[in-house]
């Protein structure tokens, strides 16, 4: 009798230990990453869909359109974001903290002017109207297109469309001529919309790039550093198993295999290794972009002033984390 009360007792001990303990560890909140529409960030959630990232542990968010994703991470909904240099550089003008911790690709035709098929070339967008995201890369191929012409935004109507709102408005057929990004821009040549320009013939490349809050990329360094290891590990399962990869991708974004499979060619994709070759270095070659890109934004009245360092801005703890661990 005795016996079974001291083992009574010892279980109960055991049981109110731990539950004390849990009652004393702090609930930790996912890591909230989020990216608009563009394909290689598809690959975030392609290791979600694997099962390489713990649910309890991360929270993707895939956004509507870039502009959602600069005010999530400017209002400190996201601690992880997938922006184009140019962004970055956007929001470190209005004061936010952020380390840039990889790169991600480049574009390569992935940014697009497309226009209804019966305007034919650029100069003939006189007097028509444009739609572009005016806080995206966008605004860079706009620039250009009035750099390479005598257009401006006298002699065309420019409109606020943003990435989601693309394809209804070609489809209603009020806007002439859409600036897009893929996938967006498959499914418009889909429907016999021309391509005038890309972003090949731009100056400087629209660089995609990987950033976390300041607050944050040391604090939750270990568990960022596994986000990113799982990202390229889904980059490799597409590389070896394509047919499966674009069929899983596609069925989440509601398109054509082929259409993303396209659209995935239009960028090149930096591997690890390469990000971090771009990432080292004083200056590093990130670093000098960003100056470049800097000097061109401000010029065309794009960009506000930036106090900070853009050496400061760098980190390569996370990602050589993420590739040696």
């Amino acid at each position: 009798m005795n016996l079974c009360i001291n083992k009574f007792l010892k279980t109960m001990t055991a049981v109110s230990l731990f539950l004390s303990v849990m009652s004393c560890t702090p609930y930790q909140k996912p890591l909230t990453i989020g990216a608009a529409p563009w394909p290689n960030f598809e690959f975030a959630f392609l290791a979600n869909e694997l099962g390489y990232l713990n649910k309890d542990n991360y929270s993707l968010l895939e956004l509507t359109s870039s502009t959602s994703v600069i005010q999530a991470f400017q209002t400190a909904k996201l601690d992880v974001a997938f922006l184009s240099l140019d962004e970055v550089l956007t929001l470190v003008a209005l004061g936010i903290d952020l380390k840039i911790i990889s790169v991600i690709d480049r574009s390569k035709g992935g940014d697009a002017l497309m226009a209804k098929p019966e305007i034919k070339t650029l100069e003939d967008l006189k007097w028509h109207s444009i739609g572009y995201e005016n806080k995206a890369s966008g605004a860079l191929l706009l620039d250009e297109v009035f750099t390479l012409t005598d257009l401006n935004n006298q002699t065309v109507q420019l409109h606020e469309v943003k990435q989601n709102e693309v394809k209804d408005a070609y489809l209603k057929g009020n806007i002439d001529a859409l600036i897009v990004r893929e996938p967006v821009k498959q499914q418009l040549l889909a429907l016999g919309a021309r391509e005038l320009i890309n972003s090949t013939a731009l100056g400087l490349p629209i660089i995609n790039v990987l950033v976390v809050r300041g607050d944050l990329y040391l604090e939750k360094e270990q568990q960022i550093a596994h986000f990113l290891r799982s990202y390229y590990r889904a980059h490799r399962f597409y590389e070896k198993n394509t047919p499966e990869a674009l069929t899983s991708m596609s069925v989440r974004l509601q398109l054509y295999p082929y259409f993303l499979e396209k659209a995935i060619l239009n960028s090149q994709f930096i591997n690890p290794k390469q990000a971090l070759m771009r990432l080292s270095g004083s200056p590093s070659n990130i670093e000098l972009q960003a100056e470049q890109l800097s000097i061109l934004m401000s010029e065309k009245r794009m960009l506000g002033q930036i106090q900070t360092d853009l050496s400061s801005l760098i980190s390569t703890r996370i990602l050589e984390r993420a590739i040696y661990e």
